[in-house]
């Protein structure tokens, strides 16, 4: 398959999900540390229950609002819709760079939801307009490819804006939203408009409890469960447990790459972990795409789902830096195998009058797996495995101290009282509380996933041949 076959319009819609995702990505890697980490200049402060309620709100509204939006973009124009999408994008980061206060936050967190969510649908609408089932699969792999190359820009980005000041990280990604209205100048709108039909809530319900569109937007739960973990609970994580500095040394890495934690000085900043995560999807997703093009999609996504739960088990499960790494590498490769199918699946069972509205349902799987793990990312990260909470609760129950103290205190208080370094008092919390338990939750869903789609791979299988049968 030669790039040249693909059209350019494709081309310009991949470069307008580039920008949108460089924005996105930009402010969502720091959103875990700047809500709930409590030992950082500048960042709210909230408690780990505040930052899963702002992920759950702001999940169900960017994945639910293409329920309707994907037929919006169907009847009425997806240039129109992604013109829309982005003003409310705009507003919502500009708003959450001028909130500090609980509700004002979480409104601008829903409406910049409810702006991603309405651009997502009719851009993925109109790339699976261009494409067609001989070209389908490398086309979903060179959209993955190129969403992450624009991602792998975000780490340096967003470690440069947050330095500078935290309402500059929103404001940047505001600017960088405005940069569509241009490239959408260059995108031929000759496929805009396919559907004349009304919408039909009835049909589009039926449509929805489908077998092979119910029971795999159930299953892909999983999934999007662990994704939404890698990205929301692992940063507060590494900051508050994984030591990092022995790999920083052994690779002779360069002082911008690194950060100082409580834990101790010359860790690897969080945000450049992440970038292993990327720069491998750019090098191995389009080979990995023509390894399983000929697999079946459904065996081919467990076999992903499967990847990523051990990969992110060895992300969370230990303290030392060389398995977290190791252990983002799994998973990396495990999301490769996973994302351009996930798309694939529902692009190629729809036809072109309703790919917006059919990949639309895939939105479903997000909004139950984010919003969900979301909320219940953060109970189970406050209650087992903040350090911040873990310090008063040693302080309170094992040392008789008073429950007056703040949880922005705790820790040095603990360290104080104790007469200890950083990381002997992180040491003996860690053997403690174990705060690693959430971990095998996770891990646990995931493979509950993979039983239910090996279900749906097989219950597909009979209901094929029994049709074939009837022919």
């Amino acid at each position: 398959m030669k790039f040249s076959e693909f059209s350019k319009n494709y081309w310009w819609l991949n470069a307008v999900q580039m920008t949108e995702r460089i924005a996105y990505w930009s402010v969502v890697l720091q959103m875990p540390i700047y809500i709930a980490q409590k030992d950082i200049e500048g960042g709210l402060g909230w408690t780990h229950i505040e930052k899963g309620t702002i992920f759950f709100w702001w999940a169900i509204f960017q994945n639910i609002t293409p329920l309707l939006s994907g037929y919006f973009a169907d009847r009425y124009g997806r240039k129109l819709t992604i013109n829309i999408a982005v003003i409310i994008s705009i507003i919502g980061f500009i708003g959450m760079s001028m909130s500090f206060t609980f509700y004002p936050f979480l409104c601008f967190a829903i409406m910049l939801g409810i702006g991603l969510g309405t651009m997502k649908p009719a851009i993925q609408g109109s790339i699976a307009s261009e494409l067609n089932h001989t070209n389908s699969t490398q086309g979903w792999g060179i959209y993955v490819l190129l969403v992450n190359l624009s991602v792998f820009f975000a780490p340096p980005l967003s470690i440069y804006l947050k330095n500078i000041g935290w309402k500059y990280l929103f404001l940047s990604s505001a600017t960088i939203m405005m940069f569509i209205w241009i490239l959408l100048l260059f995108i031929k709108s000759n496929k805009e408009i396919i559907s004349i039909q009304q919408f039909n809530f009835k049909r589009n319900i039926q449509l929805f409890f489908e077998p092979r569109i119910l029971y795999f937007i159930i299953f892909m739960t999983g999934f999007t469960t662990i994704y939404m973990q890698f990205y929301e609970t692992l940063p507060n994580f590494m900051f508050d447990w994984v030591d990092t500095s022995n790999v920083a040394t052994f690779l002779g890495l360069p002082s911008f790459m690194l950060m100082e934690t409580p834990l101790n000085k010359g860790l690897i900043s969080y945000e450049w972990l992440y970038n292993i995560n990327t720069g491998l999807i750019i090098l191995f997703v389009l080979p990995l795409t023509k390894v399983f093009r000929k697999f079946s999609t459904i065996k081919t996504i467990s076999i992903g789902i499967f990847v990523t739960s051990i990969g992110l088990a060895l992300c969370g499960l230990v303290q030392y830096g060389f398995v977290v790494i190791i252990g983002f590498v799994i998973y990396t490769f495990g999301e490769m195998i996973v994302n351009p199918k996930f798309t694939q699946y529902l692009g190629d069972i729809s036809d072109e009058s309703n790919a917006a509205t059919y990949l639309s349902f895939l939105n479903i799987s997000w909004a139950f797996g984010l919003a969900g793990s979301g909320y219940l990312g953060g109970w189970l990260y406050h209650q087992y495995s903040e350090k911040a909470m873990l310090a008063k609760r040693y302080l309170i129950q094992e040392l008789n101290y008073n429950d007056n103290i703040t949880l922005k205190e705790s820790f040095n208080t603990l360290k104080s009282y104790l007469n200890t370094d950083a990381i002997t008092t992180t040491n003996i919390l860690y053997k403690k509380y174990n705060p690693e338990i959430i971990w095998y939750i996770f891990l646990i869903i995931g493979i509950i996933s993979i039983i239910g789609l090996i279900y749906l791979s097989k219950k597909i299988e009979k209901d094929h041949t029994k049709n074939y049968n009837k022919i």
